[in-house]
């Protein structure tokens, strides 16, 4: 019993760490700018699709890590192009947030029928990233597992290196404090603005390719994983990073240990449940301003 329960912890710490990977950004853009980006499970698969697609070609060349090499510039290019091309004309209007949440809603719709056309409507599966497992006492780890946990965590780390020691990173910060005031003291509003759907994607395209590694790349899985994406950043603190932290690794224990002991069809009830509970309590979340 005890056995089965550290290894449901250990399930959760791991899935924990990859949807702090994710929602971290997805937060990020909200900081910021103040507008949600429904279009960000699509983007989850993309990372899968894009890793699915390379990784055959590139076995013999590095594998997973020519494709995470790959997949820095790649995902960037495309956060930076999404808001450059579709956001950025919007925000010439008085309510341009509403209007990003239903282009981006919209994308999502697009992206998703997409992948059905292109890549066909059946799942796809992805190869360890390592093989073979790890023995501590009468513990068994999987050392695809460990690995996955060590670059969610160091992405994190890379993450917080870049918002609080470049200067891109803190003029984000500013953006996010007081955009008026940031553009007064001559801060590119509009670069920030693009860097940070930039950098956004590219962790949940990361996180696309960590997790689908265990879950698989489901053409239209992208609702579930925006479904917890939005669950963390509001059960976190709209705006709130350190909140968000707290709530992934939450969320990742509570699924965890939901799906063992009830089955895992009562995991998106629990996890919806501990939301409402959360927002009729604190209804701006762990961390979020009044």
């Amino acid at each position: 019993m005890l056995l089965e329960i550290i290894d449901v912890f250990i399930s959760g710490l791991i899935n924990g760490s990859v949807y702090a990977l994710m929602a971290v950004g997805l937060t990020l853009v909200y900081g910021v700018t103040k507008a949600f980006n429904f279009a960000y499970g699509s983007f989850y698969n993309l990372g899968g699709y894009f890793a699915w697609t390379l990784l055959i070609p590139l076995t013999i060349i590095g594998g997973y890590f020519s494709v995470f090499f790959m997949a820095i510039p790649f995902f960037f290019i495309v956060g930076y192009l999404l808001e450059k091309v579709l956001i950025s004309p919007l925000r010439k209007y008085d309510d341009w947030e509403m209007k990003v949440m239903m282009l981006t809603l919209g994308l999502s719709l697009f992206m998703d029928f997409g992948y059905q056309s292109i890549f066909g409507p059946r799942i796809k599966s992805l190869p360890g990233i390592i093989e073979g497992t790890v023995q501590i006492g009468e513990i068994v780890l999987f050392q695809q597992d460990i690995v996955i946990f060590i670059l969610s965590i160091s992405g994190m780390l890379c993450f917080g290196w870049v918002l609080n020691n470049t200067r891109t990173g803190m003029a984000v910060q500013a953006v996010a404090q007081n955009p008026a005031g940031a553009q007064i003291v001559g801060i590119p509003k509009d670069f920030i603005f693009a860097a940070t759907f930039a950098i956004s994607t590219i962790m949940v395209g990361f996180g696309g390719i960590l997790l689908c590694q265990k879950n698989f790349v489901d053409p239209m899985g992208s609702t579930d994983i925006m479904i917890k994406a939005w669950v963390i950043t509001a059960f976190g603190g709209m705006g709130s990073i350190r909140g968000s932290l707290y709530a992934a690794f939450i969320l990742g224990m509570l699924e965890a240990f939901v799906g063992w002991y009830f089955g895992m069809i009562h995991v998106q009830i629990a996890t919806l449940t501990l939301l409402l509970v959360t927002l009729a309590i604190r209804p701006r979340g762990l961390m979020g301003r009044e």
